[in-house]
Order: structure tokens, then C-alpha cells, then sequence
């Protein structure tokens, strides 16, 4: 199966402009309704020869090896295309006749013709200048997708204050390795999504006075009626580590799988804009007595806080929000660690919240 590179179709931007209308409109029903949405599953190209278009061997070889329909619901998206030689006219019309001469086959292949589109472009979606013939050449094709039902589930929540179970009202980041879309609550911290069932969904949450948090899932059917997530409120005094703010050993770099992190803590700053706080730095160096704060381990610290600090000043938080304090490893998670899951958790920053911010 070739990768799919090319600009998303009408379909795709339809299917995608439904997902985000539904998520962002909060619905009183209690039934949870499941529906399905097409997917491209698959795609391929043929190309072809100057103002021709018969099949070559090469062509018939990838249609023939088109995957099979599985469901009356498949789709297959047929676009043609031509080179610049010619009327627009007359390339219109060779891009159907490329079109449709790729949908005869399929057909041939049990493809049903009620399950396939055609769409013709010409030579007005060219990919490469019409300026040489090896740029031609890859302008002379057909596009083949293949689209196919994914089932997907809607899901109601709420943000809560843990203390009052009252609902909190918040801004969410919904994301996954496809997808990314934003959405507020309503003033009770309900929310509504829909999304693709078995997928791994990524939910940041962020309101005003509480700490940020990224709830992880897998959407499946579940007798769950309600997904709740608690946020630990931002209270002077309080702290709460950046659990997935992971540093090399022995360095202040931050592990590749973390910079993902970074632009959660500055949403949190800026909603957060009154709070003043301190950006605390941990090493991991267990079984050792408190270290000095001339050593090594201590001064390690101290960068790893100043890493995250300067990150955030370059991207315009204000100085006077924000400080950085180094603690080696006198508060680690593990001070026995033995594993090396425990280790990592030693290796940490966290933010505490010192208090307001002077007007």
C-alpha cells in the first residue's frame, strides 16, 4: 500500500468538518448513538502515456492488485488528471477517459460501479511544472482511494473540582496521532466529543485556578455514562510534578518524548496569568545521603529548572510570573529507587504556586 500524500479530497473535509461540529455542541440526550464515518484505507496511482489512455501492463498490474470490497459502504474515489499539452477541454475529457477506463477494470474486479466516483481535474491540479517531459509524465495519472466505514462513538464528560465534585469550567485539546481540535465546556464543565472507536485519544485540560492534565484512553462502548475528569486545584502551597517532563541522565536535555510537554505548561501560565510560580528542579541520585549544594547532583538540579525557565521566558512568559530553584535530590519520588521506571520519576521538574501575582 502506497502512503497517501495528497491534499485531503472533499469527502475527507466533509467527514472532518461534521467530527469537530459534533464535538464542539454539548447534547442532553442520554443515549450514547454510534455512526460510522469513511477512512482512506488505501491508495495508489497509475499514470500514463501522452494523450493516451489505454492500460499499460503496469497499470492493469495495480489494479489488479486493488484490495477487494468488503462492505457495500466502501468507496473508491477515482481522480483524473492530464499534463498542460492541450485545450483544458480536451484534457478534461482524457481525464475522465483515464478515469473511467481504471473504474472498468474494478469493475471487472467485482468493484460495484454504484461504489465508485469519478472526479476530473485536468491539468489544474498538477503536482510537478509541465515544463519537461519527466514532469509530464507524472502529471498524466489517476488517483485511486479507497475509503472504507470506521464506526465512531459519541462521548459525554465532565471537569470536576475533586473537593466539590462541582463541574470546572475548561478549555480541552483533543488529540491523537491524526487528529488534533479544540472545544470549551459549558459553564458546568460538560463537554461532548466524537471519535473513532479503538483509538488513542489524548484529552489536556485547562482551566482557570487549576494545575493542567492530560487524560490518556482508549475509545471503546463502555456502560460508563460519564467521563470525569478531576483537576487539582492551583492553591497557594500547592505543587504538581509535570509527570511527563523527562530528562537524560545526568543532563538537563530533555527526552525527545517530552517536548510535547513544553507548550501544555505555557497554556497553563497564560490562562493562569495571575500565579506567581516557582519551577522546581529534582535529580535522581538514590541511597545517597542529601547532597551539598555545591555538588554535581545539586547544580544539576538547579539547570534542569533553568532549562524549563528559559523555555518559557522565550516564548513570552513574563519574568516576574515565573522563578526557578533547584532541590538535588533532597525531595526525589524514589529515594530507594531500583528500577528504572523509579529513576526516571526521580529525573523530574515540577511547578509550585508561590502566590499571586503583584498588580
Amino acid at each position: 500500500m502506497k502512503p497517501y500524500k495528497k491534499s485531503p479530497s472533499l469527502l475527507v473535509v466533509f467527514c472532518m468538518t461534521v467530527i469537530i461540529v459534533f464535538a464542539n455542541i454539548f447534547v442532553q440526550a442520554q443515549t450514547v448513538p454510534i455512526f460510522d464515518s469513511l477512512q482512506l484505507v488505501y491508495s495508489d496511482t497509475i499514470y500514463f502515456e501522452s494523450a493516451k489512455w489505454d492500460l499499460d501492463s503496469l497499470n492493469l498490474n495495480v489494479l489488479s492488485n486493488f484490495p477487494p470490497s468488503k462492505s457495500e459502504k466502501d468507496r473508491i474515489y477515482l481522480t483524473g488528471h492530464t499534463d498542460a499539452i492541450g485545450s483544458l477541454e480536451y484534457n478534461e475529457n482524457l481525464a475522465r477517459k483515464r478515469a473511467q477506463k481504471a473504474k472498468d477494470i474494478l469493475m471487472k474486479n467485482n468493484w460495484k460501479e454504484s461504489s465508485m466516483l469519478i472526479q476530473t481535474f485536468g491539468e489544474r491540479k498538477a503536482i510537478r511544472a509541465n515544463d519537461n517531459e519527466e514532469n509530464r509524465q507524472l502529471n498524466r495519472r489517476v488517483h485511486i482511494d479507497l475509503y472504507r466505514p470506521v464506526p465512531f462513538l459519541t462521548m459525554k464528560g465532565r471537569i470536576v473540582d475533586p473537593a466539590t465534585d462541582e463541574g470546572v469550567k475548561a478549555q480541552l485539546r483533543i488529540h491523537s496521532r491524526s487528529m488534533s481540535d479544540s472545544l470549551k465546556t459549558n459553564e458546568n464543565g460538560m463537554f461532548k466529543l466524537v471519535l473513532p472507536i479503538d483509538s488513542i485519544i489524548g484529552i489536556d485540560v485547562f482551566a482557570e485556578g487549576y494545575f493542567f492534565k492530560t487524560q490518556m484512553m482508549k475509545v471503546r462502548p463502555s456502560a460508563n455514562p460519564l467521563l470525569k475528569i478531576k483537576l487539582q486545584k492551583a492553591s497557594v502551597g500547592a505543587a504538581a510534578d509535570l509527570s511527563k517532563l523527562y530528562f537524560v541522565g545526568n543532563q538537563a536535555i530533555l527526552l525527545e518524548r517530552s517536548e510535547s510537554e513544553l507548550p501544555k505548561i505555557k497554556r497553563f501560565l497564560q490562562i493562569n496569568n495571575q500565579l506567581r510560580v516557582e519551577i522546581a528542579g529534582h535529580v535522581n541520585y538514590p541511597n545517597k545521603p542529601p547532597v551539598a549544594k555545591d555538588t554535581f547532583e545539586w547544580v544539576l538540579s538547579e539547570r534542569r529548572a533553568k532549562f524549563l525557565y528559559d523555555w518559557l521566558i522565550s516564548e513570552g512568559i513574563p519574568a516576574d510570573q515565573i522563578s526557578h530553584k533547584g532541590y538535588g535530590n533532597h525531595e526525589m519520588k524514589f529515594p530507594n529507587a531500583r528500577t528504572e521506571k523509579q529513576q526516571e520519576l526521580n529525573r523530574r521538574v515540577e511547578i509550585r504556586i508561590l502566590g499571586e501575582r503583584e498588580e
